[in-house]
Order: structure tokens, then C-alpha cells, then sequence
């Protein structure tokens, strides 16, 4: 008809002999013409806390990457069982598995058939079929293509083999393999099977399955990673839906994770709706805060967020963010996009709130100012303040020379202790070149002020040509590391039959940079120390040893008595604090001490886990210069004219996104090797690079080889294999990589 779009706010129905109403909000338009141009609405009565399936999911899909995470909390308690059929959903604990198939470039190597994946572990124990479902825009396992899926199965405990197969029935039905990975993140640990063969009823020997044994394949650490169940609450207040893209964010007190985007997935993020998802991230636990983030596209761009719950599925353990606002440019008192929330564990919130003074100090040189845009990122214990814009201050034109400009950030979540700040600008405006002399950080809860002294240009055409600089914080230098420091020992003492001991203990520690005395850990009748189940805690003074790399534990009898029978101590485990750090060293012993008059008579145990303090982190962040080198591949078409990017990824954190640029030279050409000169705060150990481009220019396609790494200050080089396009026109389509260490 003439006007057919229809802005549908409610249904209401009514059961006339009841008089119960039941409320359908939609709050969409069914138009070919606005928002997502649909017709046909499917939506939930208000209040609904069932499963929720879009029209176009099947049961088929429960099994497949798009299961939702309530099936999986289903299913999360019943028992394995260790045969099923195709059809039915694995019972048992679940977990994700990460897939990726290379298909071989020969000729018919592809297939529209619909491929499955077997896990299979000890005593016939085995997931069903997980179905490999490609999207709906690629309609096969194309020749050269790589494709990625995650799948959540049954936990099979270790992995014995797997089956890969296809459903293809006719004799057409051929596929060429020629890699598959399994990936496992909650056990640290990826499975590599060069397969190199046929799946095919018309070739080879004729199967469309096979079988491969671990034995056959590499195996290869990863990160482990822990399985949170995340509930996004939408609020109940009219058009809070949304089909923004939402990044979530955690910090926890022992790392971050990087954005994790929340699929939208049909009907997801509606008004007054709770939505499921699993988060697979690094054990960054306790958390500490939450940073929600929507881009601000799509027909609905505003929403209402009420709260999120995280719960971790292995510890059971529950946190709380709560906002009650809108993220909107237009909706709300504070009109903005982004937000950050304090977790709530056991109703004691985990960070609390401050206000940020920054004081910018340019130097007393000869075009020091700038007038480019200037933006700042703060780190502390609590991870970062996300990127601040350095734009309203107590100066009308900032950043000038010999002058210090004030900028106040109100109501953020504080860090605590501050480690770094991150500070650059845009090379914009007719003087972009900056001489910084240093950053003052002021926590107004704290009282404590932080300053990161610079020094140094941020031009492009002085020093070394960078516009991005990492400065650490002087206030960590202040903290003294005599000749000796305290150490605290806390011991555990096995909680069975005849473990405890009524004599003494001695312990000596052995660190990087030397061995401790012996300390005797005295036991009286005073003092009962080393009973059965129990934990007691020691101090003493020693010279500074460095990382505690061991321990000796001996088993001696009070007063210098002799040993008259045979007799243990059970010790459980010890874990070493250094008092000055904060550093905690972990030793799993789970040992029987033999009692012994001599002193040469005792067992040694290795560090079985060291927790490294954020202040020990902090005094380590020293500037050092890093040499990139790129080297592409030596294929046809393998260069790029567009621009490249690198970010490291180091234990002590990450560099920031940094472009890869030289003056007067073409970079990233086909089998070319281009070396970077970088200078970063200390990163430690070097854990992946990301490298991704802008698909500019005429041929922006780019096969990357490797790239090396090299701390200059200590001549360490890491390798980072790819050997992969970024390219959105070849193999998945991808141009940002995320590569990892060669070992």
C-alpha cells in the first residue's frame, strides 16, 4: 500500500476469562525501509525468563557455535554420559573448543558439505557431533580459506583423538584438508594435525571422516583461560533496546582483557530483557571494574544499560556492575558512550570513586608548544582510566611553552597506586611538534599526587620522530630496597594422621642473586607450631636474593637431641612474601621431611608459582628502545601500500597502537625486510603482537611472513610467526592479526 511502515510500540493480550494480560513491548518498526528493514517482529511477553530462540535458530544450533549460554548452564551439572546420539546435546560439564580448518588450494579442495568435529577422550568418553557452521555469507570450506569456530562441547578431560568429518554424500562431495587445530583455552593447550588429505568418496581411499591421535600432532601452550557466564540486563524503560555494537571490558587485580564485542545475534538487548554470553578470559580475578563501551551506530543507537552479573563458572564466584543510565549522545544527563562500573563482590564494592587533577607542564624550549589535540591514558593497580581527552582547562590556549594547564576529570573510578601514563596527540594544526617537560597526577581521595617527568619532543620531524610517549612515575623510584630486606614465610602443615611435628623446622631460600642463611622456624610448648591442618607464619631478614627460584626444608630435633626412631613432618606447602614488593612465590611440596640431626639432610622443592605485585611491576617500567623487524612474504602481490600498525602485548602491559613508518622509503614490499626503531616502557615478557592495517591504497592486500622483536637493552629477540594474508579479499578475510612466539 501507499504507507505500509508501521511503528509497533506494544501488544496487549487479554484472557477474557481470567482477565490476565499478558504485555508484548517491541518498540520496532516493521518497514523495508527503517532500522533493520523486517516485517515480521518475534518477541517475548514481558517478564519472560525462559530459553530464548530466534525464528531462524534450530536445535541443530544448540550444539554448534551459536549455543546459547542457558543451554549451557543446563547443562553444566549432569553427568557424562559416554555414548549419544547425533541429535542429542552433550550431557555433562561443557567447555569451549576452538577450531580452525585449512582447506588445501588444490583443484575441487572445497566443499558446501556440512562438516563436524568429534572430541574424544579416555574410556570412550566423547562429545556429540559439534557442527562447524559456516555463516550465512560463505556458502563453503573455500580452496586456501581458513576459518575459525568456537564450540562448546562436553569435557572429554584429555584428549585422546579426533574425529573431523563431513556429511556429503554424493560422490562430488569432496574436500581437501589440510590443517586442523584444536584449540582448548580452559586447559592452556592447542593440538596442531597436519592432515594433508582427502575427505572424499572419490578419492583417495574413499572416507569422508577420519580419525587423528594427538600422538600424530603438535601440541603447543597457550593461555589458559577461565569461563565466566555474563547476564547483560537491558532497562525497563521505553525504547532502552538497542542495535548498537556493546564492547565489555574487565580489569581485575591481576591484568585486563582487551574488548570483547557482545553479539547481538536477532533479538538480543531488548527493553526489559536479560541476555546470556560466555566470556572465555585470562584469570585476571579478584575483578576490580567493568568498561562498557557502544560504537553508536545501527538504527537504535541509544541504550539503556541496568546491570551486569559475571559469574565465574568454576569458582562460582559472582560480581555486580550497575549503571542505570543511558549511553547515548542524546539520551541522559552525562551523554556519553562509554562507562565504567565498580564490581560488587559480597555487596563490598571493589574500587571507589575519585577526581583526577592533571597538571601538563610544557618545557621552556624553543617551539615547545603545540597545537595539536593532546590525549592522555593513566594506569594504576586498577588498570586504566581509558583514553581522556586533554581538551577544557584552566587556559584558554593550551599547551604552550613554559606553561602548566589543568584538567579536571570528576567521578572516575580510582586506580590506586598509578604506574604510567600513556600521552600523545594527533600532529594536527599548523605547530604540532610538543616538548613535554613532565605530568602531575593528583588523586583527590588518595591526597597523593603522581608525576611522570618526560623531557623528551613528541614531533615527528625532532628526536626520534615519535608522537606517542610512555613515561613511568617517579614516586616508584622512592621506594628503598636496602642490602636486606623482610621476608614472610607461611608454612602449611598437611591436615591427615601423623603429620604434624613437636620439633623444629629450618628453611633456607635460594634466589637469583644468592642463598639465604638457614632460618630455624622454632617450635616450643609455648608456641605449638606444625599441628595437623594448621598454618604458621614466620618473618626474618636476609640480604635481597632476587626472584626466590627454591627452597631447602629441613627436620630437626629441639635442643640438639638425638634421633631415636623414625619420625615426619607432613608439610603441605610454603609461600615466601618479599615485604618490601609484595612479590609472592608459591612452593607445592606435599612432602614427608624425615627428622635428622644433620644439617646436610633436607629436600629441595622449586618455585611452583610466582604472583608478581603491581609495585614490583611498577619500578620496573623503564623506558627501553625495541627493533621491529617486518619481514612480507615472498608470494606475487605479497606487498602492501597501505599503512601498518603494531601494538606489542608484554606481562607488564601493552604499547599502545603504533604506526610503522619511514621517511622517504617504501615499506612492505613483496619479500622485503623492514627494521623499526620503537621505544617502549620495559614490556617483560614479550606475549603476542597484533598487526593489522588500514586497507588504504590501490593495493592494500598484504601476506606477512614474521615479524622479530629485539629488546636492545638486554639483546633479547622474539619471534612472531604468521605467514598469513590481511587481506579482506583472500583467506578469512581478515586485515588485523594477533601472532604469537615461536618456542
Amino acid at each position: 500500500m501507499i504507507s505500509p511502515d508501521w511503528y509497533l510500540d506494544q501488544v496487549e493480550v487479554i484472557d477474557v476469562d481470567t482477565e490476565e494480560v499478558y504485555l508484548f513491548l517491541c518498540e520496532r518498526w516493521l518497514s523495508k525501509k527503517k532500522e533493520d528493514r523486517h516485517i515480521e517482529r518475534f518477541f517475548y511477553v514481558k517478564g519472560y525468563e525462559g530459553e530464548r530462540e530466534s525464528l531462524h535458530s534450530s536445535k541443530k544450533n544448540l550444539k554448534g557455535s551459536s549455543m546459547s549460554m542457558k543451554s549451557l548452564d543446563s547443562n553444566m551439572n549432569k553427568k557424562n554420559k559416554k555414548k549419544k546420539d547425533e541429535e542429542d546435546i552433550d550431557e555433562g560439564p561443557l567447555i569451549p573448543y576452538h577450531f580452525t580448518i585449512a582447506t588445501g588450494v588444490e583443484r575441487d579442495a572445497s566443499t558446501t558439505s556440512r562438516v563436524y568435529v568429534i572430541i574424544m577422550g579416555a574410556d570412550q568418553l566423547e562429545t556429540a557431533r559439534l557442527w562447524l557452521d559456516l555463516p550465512d555469507e560463505k556458502k563453503c570450506f573455500a580452496a586456501g580459506s581458513l576459518e575459525k569456530f568456537e564450540v562448546y562441547g562436553l569435557d572429554v578431560g584429555e584428549i585422546k583423538k579426533v574425529e573431523l568429518g563431513h556429511d556429503g554424500a554424493t560422490p562430488e562431495s569432496c574436500w581437501l584438508v589440510d590443517e586442523l587445530a584444536v584449540a582448548v583455552p580452559t586447559k592452556g593447550v592447542m593440538y596442531v594435525f597436519q592432515c594433508k588429505c582427502w575427505l572424499a568418496k572419490d578419492r583417495g581411499d574413499g572416507l569422508t571422516a577420519r580419525v587423528f591421535n594427538v600422538l600424530d600432532a603438535d601440541s603447543v601452550t597457550i593461555a589458559q583461560k577461565v569461563i565466566y557466564q555474563a547476564t547483560v540486563v537491558t532497562g525497563d524503560v521505553q525504547n532502552a533496546g538497542t542495535d548498537t555494537n556493546i564492547y565489555l571490558s574487565l580489569f581485575g587485580a591481576n591484568g585486563s582483557t582487551e574488548e570483547i564485542l557482545l553479539q547481538k545475534n536477532d533479538d538480543r538487548f531488548e527493553r526489559g530483557q536479560e541476555d546470556t554470553f560466555n566470556l572465555e578470559i585470562d584469570d585476571i580475578a579478584p575483578l576490580k571494574k567493568m568498561r562498557i563501551r557502544i560504537d553508536g551506530t545501527g538504527s537504535r543507537p541509544d541504550w539503556f544499560l541496568d546491570q551486569i552479573f559475571l559469574r565465574n563458572l568454576t569458582t562460582e564466584e559472582v560480581a555486580v556492575f550497575t549503571y542505570e543510565d543511558w549511553l547515548s549522545k542524546t539520551k541522559g544527563p552525562k551523554r556519553t558512550l562509554i562507562c565504567e562500573m565498580a564490581a560488587v563482590v559480597d555487596d563490598e564494592e571493589m574500587v571507589e570513586r575519585t577526581t583526577y587533577i592533571i597538571q601538563v607542564k610544557t618545557s621552556d624550549v624553543t617551539a615547545a608548544g603545540t597545537d595539536a589535540n593532546v590525549f592522555l591514558i593513566v594506569f594504576g593497580e586498577n588498570g586504566d582510566t581509558g583514553t581522556l581527552v586533554l581538551k577544557e582547562c584552566n587556559n584558554t590556549n593550551k599547551f604552550e611553552r613554559k606553561q602548566t594547564d589543568v584538567f579536571r576529570f570528576p567521578d572516575v573510578l580510582s586506580l590506586g597506586d598509578l604506574s604510567k601514563v600513556r600521552v600523545w596527540h594527533d600532529n594536527t594544526g599548523p605547530g604540532p611538534g610538543w616538548h613535554l617537560e613532565h605530568v602531575d597526577v593528583k588523586d583527590e581521595v588518595l591526597d597523593q599526587t603522581f608525576r611522570f617527568p618526560c623531557d623528551r619532543w613528541l614531533a615527528k620531524n625532532e628526536d626520534d620522530g615519535q608522537i606517542m610517549r610512555e613515561l613511568p612515575c617517579a614516586n616508584n623510584d622512592f621506594l628503598d630496597l636496602s642490602e636486606k630486606t623482610k621476608y614472610e614465610i607461611v608454612v602449611t602443615t598437611a591436615d591427615m594422621d601423623d603429620a604434624e611435628t613437636k620439633e623444629n623446622v629450618w628453611i633456607a631460600l635460594e634466589g637469583k642473586k644468592g642463598r639465604s642463611k638457614e632460618f630455624v622456624m622454632e617450635n616450643s610448648s609455648k608456641k605449638k607450631r606444625f599441628l595437623r591442618g594448621s598454618t604458621d607464619k614466620f618473618e626474618f631478614s636476609s640480604k635481597t636474593l632476587g626472584d626466590i627460584a627454591g627452597i631447602c626444608l629441613g627436620h630437626t630435633p629441639k635442643d640438639g637431641k638425638k634421633v631415636k626412631s623414625e619420625a615426619h613432618w607432613h608439610v603441605e606447602g610454603v609461600v615466601i612474601t618479599e615485604k618490601e614488593l609484595g612479590n609472592k612465590y608459591i612452593f607445592q611440596c606435599n612432602a614427608l621431611i624425615p627428622l635428622s640431626a644433620k644439617r646436610d639432610e633436607f629436600m629441595t622443592f622449586e618455585c611452583t608459582k610466582a604472583i608478581e605485585s603491581f609495585a614490583s611491576k611498577a619500578r620496573g617500567l623503564v623506558p627501553v628502545k625495541y627493533e621491529i623487524i617486518v619481514i612480507t612474504g615472498d608470494e606475487k602481490g605479497a606487498g602492501t601500500d597501505a599503512n601498518v600498525f603494531i601494538t606489542v602485548h608484554g606481562s607488564n602491559g601493552d604499547s599502545g597502537r603504533r604506526a610503522l613508518r619511514q621517511k622517504f622509503r617504501n615499506l612492505f614490499e613483496r619479500g622485503r625486510t623492514d627494521r623499526f626503531l620503537l621505544e617502549m616502557l620495559d614490556m617483560g615478557d614479550l606475549l603476542s603482537v597484533h598487526m593489522e592495517h588500514d586497507n588504504a591504497g590501490i593495493n592494500p592486500g598484504w601476506l606477512l611472513d614474521r615479524v622479530e622483536v629485539t629488546n636492545t637493552a638486554n639483546g633479547v629477540t622474539t619471534i612472531f610467526p604468521c605467514g598469513k594474508w590481511l587481506d579482506k579479499k583472500r583467506a578469512d578475510g581478515q586485515i588485523k592479526r594477533v601472532l604469537f612466539p615461536k618456542y
